[in-house]
């Protein structure tokens, strides 16, 4: 880790991710991140440990190291199961509004904890309310990098698949499709496809699940059909998990298309943003890939922002 007794602590700062299922921390000097940790303390899996705790078994050596550093925190930390639950920012929502929804907890360990809002877009006319916690920060950061102007939509791939328009700067409205989770749920023991191999993009049952996304039928029959592939001998039972990330997909990217707006980005390396460039490029939905982490980006806006 690198050091300099000369910076104070306005140029200093940790930055935590803190998920479900993971958490992450940075420590930043001057905008740059000098040192890192990742751990499995997700916040389903801290058990019956403080929060505080956490905080301090991974970052505590920087706070000593550093002294009077700030930590400024996003993601599911700031739930209900959290830390403590902040409340959502309505869309339409702006760095400022998000800068605005700060909000400080006590710690014995830190001098200084604050949480960032999630955002929430609520339907009138279907009367619904779409959330997210953690992924603002990561529109935020790519906001910053893109000219203002007209709409655009981030998608950003994974458990719960967030597709979000932004206009003028501020995240307008969005939507979640429950893709990753449906996966994984129907991929573990189920008649589906409980036995099925490892997901290949380049396989042919990829691309019929994709295809037979686009037909008459609906999701529910269409992933019954994927037990049916197999038992007619259109695709290998070492294929059925490559065929249902392709349908699921599929029926994500036919629904988000028609709610998009603008220019598409998509955001992120994981296998969730391959299989979904892959999607992309087979029913000819043009994306910009971004592979670059926005979350720091967005953090540090938002932070700014407050002063």
């Amino acid at each position: 880790m690198k050091e300099n007794a000369n910076l104070n602590s306005a140029a200093k700062r940790i930055v935590v991710d803190w998920g479900s299922t993971n958490f992450r921390a940075k420590l930043v000097v001057d905008g740059e991140v000098v040192d890192q940790v990742q751990s499995a303390d997700g916040i389903r899996l801290r058990g019956n440990r403080d929060f505080d705790e956490i905080l301090n078994l991974h970052c505590g050596h920087w706070a000593e190291a550093h002294s009077d550093i700030p930590v400024i925190m996003s993601g599911m930390i700031g739930s209900r199961e959290g830390w403590r639950e902040i409340p959502y920012v309505a869309a339409p929502a702006s760095v400022a509004d998000l800068a605005a929804g700060l909000v400080a907890v006590p710690s014995q360990y830190f001098d200084s904890v604050v949480i960032v809002p999630g955002v929430r877009s609520d339907d009138a006319a279907n009367g619904t309310t779409d959330v997210m916690r953690g992924e603002e920060t990561q529109v935020i950061g790519l906001l910053e990098s893109i000219p203002t102007g007209p709409p655009v939509t981030i998608c950003l791939p994974g458990t719960h698949s967030k597709w979000i328009v932004c206009r003028d700067g501020r995240i307008d409205r969005f939507r979640t499709w429950l893709t990753g989770e449906a996966f994984d749920r129907l991929t573990h023991e189920s008649l589906i496809a409980g036995t099925g191999g490892e997901v290949e993009l380049d396989s042919p049952a990829f691309s019929r699940g994709l295809a037979l996304a686009d037909t008459e039928g609906g999701l529910l029959h269409h992933l019954f059909l994927g037990r049916t592939e197999m038992l007619t001998g259109r695709i290998k039972p070492t294929e059925l998990r490559s065929l249902i990330s392709g349908l699921l997909i599929g029926h994500e990217l036919r629904e988000a298309r028609a709610f998009a707006e603008g220019t598409v980005f998509l955001v992120g390396d994981s296998p969730a943003a391959a299989a979904t460039a892959k999607g992309m490029a087979f029913i000819g939905l043009t994306a910009n890939r971004i592979v670059a982490d926005t979350h720091l980006a967005g953090v540090l806006a938002i932070e700014a922002a407050r002063k």
